[in-house]
């Protein structure tokens, strides 16, 4: 089945970038994925549901990436490079040279629909998105290697690209981190694993006084009840032991 690009461009205009990776990036945000902690925190209850879609563009920066790296395996890629010659060629093709992406790109936004009707429908989704009220007490969790990757070359990607947006920025990273080596990788990862270690600390402190406070309002409650029991009780005895005190009065 052909598709049309102009009528997809109604609808995902182009250049437009998947706010959530796509599948050829599913590695890069699992563990120790891109903004996802390793620690088993909880933090996979805020994973998104359903896959979000990948635009046309993201299809054909994803080949001219590949494409590259097997040209020039041994090459040292400078992804900023790569990504400005790539827009540059995306916006010199025909209607004809780009159906192929719009075509992926449909097929994706199908498996989307599916996995949302799948799941229960947009409302269902939006529901297990909800983030949950945190404790501000909490300390703060431990970054993944690509967490503090991103936070270190945010900058640089949006200097480079100072009208992209907030989820093309995301996927920019996503995409760079890929492509680093394993020892470019280990610096970020070490990183990590001193974070991790601070988490677990401030993590145990954090519960060791939250089950102090516990039961410091446990022995006050009781406390509580106690007092109430005295200040209920001492009317009553004291209307009980009436008649025998006016017995006493008035023997005397």
């Amino acid at each position: 089945m052909n598709y049309d690009p102009k009528v997809y461009q109604q609808i995902n205009p182009v250049g437009a970038y998947a706010t959530t990776a796509p599948k050829y990036m599913q590695a890069t945000y699992t563990d120790p994925g891109p903004g996802r902690s390793s620690q088993g925190d909880g933090r996979d209850n805020m994973k998104p549901p359903v896959r979000g879609k990948t635009s046309p563009y993201g299809f054909f920066v994803k080949m001219c990436y590949e494409e590259h790296k097997k040209k020039y395996p041994n090459e040292n890629v400078q992804v900023t490079e790569i990504s400005k010659k790539c827009s540059e060629k995306w916006k010199t093709m025909t209607d004809d040279e780009k159906r192929r992406f719009f075509e992926l790109a449909q097929k994706d936004a199908d498996r989307y629909q599916a996995e949302v009707a799948a799941y229960g429908g947009e409302d269902a989704i939006k529901k297990k998105k909800k983030k949950l009220v945190k404790d501000p007490n909490a300390p703060k969790r431990a970054l993944s290697a690509f967490f503090i990757f991103s936070n270190e070359k945010r900058q640089d990607v949006q200097q480079q690209h100072p009208e992209w947006k907030v989820g093309q920025v995301a996927q920019e990273l996503g995409r760079v981190w890929k492509l680093l080596t394993e020892e470019e990788k280990s610096v970020f990862e070490n990183k990590a694993a001193v974070d991790k270690n601070r988490y677990a600390e401030e993590m145990k402190s954090y519960q060791d006084h939250k089950a102090t406070v516990a039961q410091q309002q446990q022995q006050q409650h009781q406390q509580q009840q106690q007092h109430q029991m005295v200040v209920t009780e001492m009317p009553m005895q004291i209307h009980h032991m009436m008649p025998q005190m006016h017995n006493n009065l008035g023997q005397m």
